[in-house]
């Protein structure tokens, strides 16, 4: 079986470990849906579904069909959350949860299809110091590389905020607004990370020119 076969199938078998654990509902209109799961089961679905990825990964064709996968099951959880009062994919429509394994989800996706689209040249997998980091003409993957770190930039600079409300701010009896430090300290790690990233391409713009002058002038 080839990788890209394999690797759907593990993503249909963990699809279909959700289902058969209840994990995954139509008309959970009362929001007790949760009472319905099997436990194992759904914590056995991780299996597959991690499997899936390890399986794709080493080859470009199988990780570019497996993030379209992901992509189509994003979008059709995104459509159901959105007109279905009763969906459920592990959490409501309601709870943020599922907001957050949607974004989640088609991240991964966007991640597979960018590094299937743009696979690392020959030339860059070898043993030599720095060898396959995406080159200036993988921006389909640097972009994928940038939206990973934003949001682990993001998300460590909420809790750091969120810690230091909480420590310095909050009363010992009374509302604590720490969450909403920590959301404002997210907030302005956004254009921090924009500005890296500018940074990061002019770099990036100068090495590719100076490396075009070099070979134009041999």
């Amino acid at each position: 079986m080839s990788r890209r076969s394999l690797s759907l199938v593990l993503l249909a078998v963990a699809l279909g470990l959700l289902f058969a654990a209840g994990f995954v509902q139509f008309d959970d209109t009362s929001g007790f849906g949760a009472e319905q799961w099997i436990l194992p089961l759904g914590a056995l679905a991780f299996v597959p579904a991690l499997a899936s990825i390890a399986a794709a990964w080493p080859d470009p064709k199988a990780r570019l069909w497996l993030g379209i996968a992901l992509a189509v099951l994003t979008a059709l959880l995104v459509w159901e959350s959105i007109s279905n009062d009763g969906f459920r994919f592990v959490w409501n429509r309601s709870e943020g949860e599922l907001a957050l394994l949607e974004f989640a989800t088609g991240l991964v996706a966007f991640v597979l299809i960018a590094n299937g689209v743009q696979p690392a040249p020959v030339s860059e997998i070898s043993a030599e110091p720095g060898a396959g980091r995406p080159g200036p003409g993988r921006w389909l993957v640097r972009t994928a590389a940038y939206l990973c770190g934003t949001i682990v930039v993001v998300l460590v600079a909420f809790a750091a905020g969120a810690d230091y409300y909480a420590r310095t701010e909050c009363p010992e009896d009374g509302d604590c607004l720490a969450p909403l430090g920590g959301f404002v300290w997210g907030v302005l790690a956004v254009p921090v990370c924009g500005l890296a990233v500018l940074v990061i391409e002019i770099v990036l713009s100068r090495r590719r020119r100076r490396k075009t002058a070099e070979v134009g002038g041999e």
